[in-house]
């Protein structure tokens, strides 16, 4: 018996620290073998399940260069009306199984270019809500761009259109946003807007601002944070670790190989006021799209992934098979995110 009791605590210790290593260097794969068509969304921990909702790009092939925005509009692959948001899930971070296409553009009234769906399970509701930015087919240019919000019951859905307009926010012209939920179940946008609309200008403002309980608008001006940080910035993230809420935002880049340092803001608040840390630098060439934190296998405390896209990377050209760069941060005992250095793997408890 006793031989027994200690083979049941080494499986199941085994089981409790098991270490996951993640690449950098090859594909993301899901059990079908496929690589992971997911971009641009947002990964969390749910329930004991990761989730991943991400924008599928599909097999469209970009002209090589440094950006995919040299075909702005006019048929580029980041630019498509057909762009659907895949789900996947995962135990641990490294086995992914593909759930489907949980929102359609074809269900959309008005045709248009979907970016950067971020979704949340909303407690109160037992809704999932997806936010996502929406440029209407019919528009012309960055001015057109909006917020559009969609609900489900499951976290497969399929999600159904609430409004493709958002107008509770406290700026229009829209740019990318990204979702944030507090450990009280209160969440929070934040967002870029584009202030000068008639001209392209730099001017690219990052703010946060309060959702209304059911995560389907905002509260406006009034829970606003106002603008902070540089300018003509995108790919926005928000988390919270020991009390401190974390926005960090990097430079535009669109599609662009290159990738873009990102800024790393913090506040007591999460509608600010906001102080500038430091820079985290660009040593992995990719854009942020989500700050991720993992439970630590055998405790009760939280590892975060810094988690972006590396626009024109894939080998066969597909933009659906651009990779993604992840990388763990560290932190110093004042809570400052360290510098992070370029990893081609790494191993995490999960």
């Amino acid at each position: 018996m006793a031989l027994f009791i200690v083979l049941l605590i080494t499986i199941f210790s085994g089981i409790a620290c098991r270490n996951v290593t993640i690449s950098n260097v090859i594909p993301r794969r899901d059990t079908n073998g496929s690589i992971l068509d997911a971009h641009d969304g947002n990964v969390f921990l749910y329930a004991g399940l990761y989730y991943y909702y991400g924008a599928s790009y599909g097999l469209c092939k970009e002209p090589p260069g440094p950006s995919g925005c040299t075909v702005w509009h006019v048929g580029g692959c980041g630019f498509q009306l057909n762009h659907n948001v895949s789900l996947y899930t995962s135990p641990d971070l490294s086995v992914w199984t593909f759930r489907g296409y949980v929102f359609q553009m074809s269900s959309m009234k008005t045709p248009g270019i979907m970016f950067g769906p971020r979704v949340l399970p909303n407690r109160k509701t037992n809704k999932w809500v997806m936010w996502f930015n929406f440029l209407p087919a019919s528009g012309t240019g960055v001015s057109q761009s909006q917020c559009a919000v969609a609900i489900a019951d499951t976290s497969q859905g399929p999600f159904q259109l609430v409004t493709d307009k958002v107008t509770t926010l406290a700026w229009e012209n829209t740019g990318d946003l990204n979702l944030f939920q507090d450990t009280n179940g209160d969440a929070y946008i934040i967002y870029n807007a584009h202030i000068d609309a008639s001209v392209y200008k730099p001017d690219h403002l990052m703010s946060v601002e309060k959702l209304s309980d059911d995560y389907l608008s905002s509260l406006g001006k009034e829970f606003n944070s106002g603008f902070f940080g540089q300018t003509f910035v995108e790919g926005g993230a928000m988390f919270k670790r020991n009390g401190v809420y974390y926005a960090v935002f990097g430079q535009c880049c669109c599609y662009c190989s290159e990738g873009s340092s990102v800024t790393v803001y913090s506040s007591l608040s999460p509608l600010g006021p906001f102080d500038t840390m430091n820079n985290l630098g660009n040593d992995g060439h990719a854009q942020l799209y989500n700050i991720l934190p993992y439970k630590i296998s055998g405790t009760d405390s939280y590892g975060y992934i810094w988690q972006g896209n590396k626009w024109q990377s894939s080998p066969d050209g597909a933009k659906g098979h651009d990779f993604t760069y992840w990388a763990p941060l560290s932190f110093d005992p004042n809570d400052s995110i360290r510098y992070m250095n370029y990893t081609a793997n790494f191993t995490i408890n999960i």
